[in-house]
């Protein structure tokens, strides 16, 4: 399974805003169907399919980076910064 946001095997823990968020999107946390550990990205204030614009891996291994996916699921880029990569994911549009 790629990186993408496919809500009939996603678990959202929690969604909403914060400042990090880029203007006119919003945020969800939680798990794909393996239980990795996401922060998605959406256009809008909805979490769907249809809206879905980047992701960011959370590793459970705290020595790890997380890594940015565009929206089609493609490598996007290592994150230090998730504002900044949020940003980008925004922008950009990734399709990966």
């Amino acid at each position: 399974m790629s990186a993408k946001f496919l809500s009939a095997h996603c678990t959202i823990n929690w969604q909403g805003v914060d400042d990090d968020t880029p203007p006119g999107h919003s945020l969800a946390i939680g798990t794909d169907g393996f239980g990795t550990a996401y922060l998605w990205l959406f256009r809008g204030d909805q979490p769907t399919d249809d809206t879905f614009a980047g992701s960011i891996s959370i590793p459970a291994d705290p020595t790890q980076h997380p890594i940015a996916y565009g929206a089609g699921g493609g490598f996007a880029g290592t994150v230090t910064d998730y504002k900044t990569t949020l940003a980008q994911l925004a922008t950009h549009r990734n399709e990966g």
